[in-house]
Parts: structure tokens; sequence; C-alpha cells
């Protein structure tokens, strides 16, 4: 603005100032002056207090940074990778996983049964002999005798398994009879020799006949049987009562409503069995007690040969 519009201002000014409504122009002039001064002077004043403000943000931003930078850097979820150069030495493989050794072996040759093999015959001295005591008119048969009768639902599949038999039949006398005395009894005695499990079978066989057949024959005589138990010898024995009516010297029923008594006692000693059958003699029952001895002796004329 020029300064004649300036003084003129000022003039309209003092005039005002003279009528109370405003100050005097060299008063507003010298205050206009002092406001000038500090509006400089708060200009610089501002303006180095925002330097100075600028100053610091920057060195706080700095120092931020320089924290920022000092942290360690956030730990990783993955696998850590191993700076350190791969080793040159060979890995070393662990052996294969064999299971152990068998601690038993094969045998050489398949293993073989502890008895001896069916022989061809059956010799003299595995069966009661015409020289043991109470013995005598001693006849070997060529062929071994049949089994003894039950009824028709006895059942003998061993004989199948049959290997070699031999059958003697002998007049037999106890202790105390003279041997000029007509024997007690008659006795046959057939040794056999089974295969596999033969003998087992037989004895087995041989009391389920007794069970099954109560009631049987014995050549065209009505029989009974009945299971005595075990003789107590060999591996396994049994003991059998057989009676019928009684008949007299001719054979003929006695009608007397007594019964004669005859045996069976078998006996087994591993593959082999010995049998006893007796008949009695004519019109005499057998006597158990004499069955029993002579079942022993054979028992052990078996054992020593088997």
């Amino acid at each position: 603005m020029p300064n004649a519009e300036v003084d003129d201002a000022f003039a309209a000014l003092s005039s005002d100032a003279e009528r109370g409504l405003l100050l005097s122009g060299p008063e507003l002039r010298r205050q206009a002056g002092r406001r000038h001064n500090r509006g400089i002077a708060l200009t610089t004043g501002t303006a180095a207090v925002l330097a100075v403000a600028a100053i610091g943000a920057g060195w706080a931003l700095a120092g931020d940074n320089q924290q920022k930078s000092a942290l360690p850097p956030a730990a990783s979820a993955g696998p850590t990778v191993s700076s350190a150069a791969p080793s040159t030495a060979p890995s070393v493989v662990p052996p294969p996983v064999t299971s152990a050794p068998a601690t038993t072996k094969p045998p050489s040759s398949p293993p073989t049964s502890n008895a001896p093999a069916i022989p061809k015959s059956i010799p003299a001295r595995a069966l009661i002999s015409p020289d043991d005591k109470g013995v005598s008119d001693f006849h070997r048969y060529d062929e071994p005798e049949p089994r003894p009768e039950f009824c028709g639902k006895a059942k003998f599949p061993s004989q199948d398994d049959v290997g070699v038999s031999a059958s003697v039949r002998m007049f037999y006398r106890g202790p105390g009879t003279p041997a000029d005395y007509i024997a007690d009894d008659t006795l046959f005695n057939t040794v056999t020799v089974y295969r596999g499990e033969g003998a087992e079978d037989f004895m087995s066989e041989l009391a389920r006949a007794v069970q099954n057949c109560p009631t049987g024959k014995l050549g065209d005589l009505e029989a009974e049987f009945d299971s005595l138990g075990s003789l107590g010898l060999g591996d396994s024995s049994i003991l059998i009562d057989r009676s019928y009516a009684s008949t007299g010297d001719d054979g003929e029923p006695s009608n007397n409503g007594s019964r004669q008594h005859t045996f069976i006692a078998a006996v087994r000693v591993g593959d082999a069995v010995t049998l006893i059958d007796t008949r009695g003699y004519e019109s005499a029952s057998s006597q158990r007690k004499n069955v029993e001895a002579m079942a022993k002796i054979a028992t052990n004329r078996l054992a020593e040969w088997r």
C-alpha cells in the first residue's frame, strides 16, 4: 500500500480515536510495529520448535530403526537347516535284521518207533511152555485160534492190523493137584503182534464187547459175560468172566440151575497181546486163581521176548 494511503488511513483512525472510537494513529502504528515484531519472533520460534521437533523425530525414528534392526529374527516353525558342511565320512548302513537261528536242528532221518519190527513168526519162548509147572498135553497149532465169541454187536476192526499170531493148547493142573490126576482146566494161549496202534485198539474193542454183549454164545451154549476189571499186568489188561448153564460129562445140560464158569484174560505189552481162553475140563469150571497165575506167566514170557 502507498505511504499516502497509509497516512490517510491513520489520519482517519486518529479522527475516530479522538471521538473515542479508536486509538490514536501514532499509538496504533507503535502497537502494529510491536505486533509485527512479535509475529516475526513467534514465527521464528515456531519454526525453530518445529525444526527441533523434526530433528527429534528423526532421531527417534533412527533409534527405533536401530532397535528394530537389533532384534533377533523370529523363530521359524519349519525345520532348521544346518549350515555345517556335509561330512565326507561314509554313512554306516545297519545290517538287515534277520530271524534268530533255530535252536534245534531238523532230524536227519525220520523218527523211528521204539517197537521192534513185526517178526515173521511167534517164537515158542513168547508163549506158555510145556516146561511151565502144571502144564501137560501141550500142542501148538499151525493156525492161530479165532478170537473169543461174544455176540453180533462185538466188532474187532483191529483184526486188519494183525501182523503175526500163534496159539497153543494145554491142560493145566493147579498147585496141590497131583500130576497123575485129571486136569483142572483146558487153556488156549494166543500171542498176537499188531501193526501201529492195533494192540491198544484190540484191548478197547474187547472191553466194549463185554459192555455190548452181556449175553452171547459159546458154541451152541447161551453164555453171559461180565468184566472183572484189570489184572494189573503189562501196559493194560482185562479179566472177563464167561458163564453158561452147567453140563454133564457128556455135554448135555444138567438142568439143575448151576452154572459153569470159564475166563478170558488179555494182557498187552507194547504192540503185542497175550490172551488166555479157558474152557474148564469136562464138566468142571475154571478156577479164577489158576487163570490169574497163568496170566502172570504168559505176561512174563511176552515181556521177555517183546
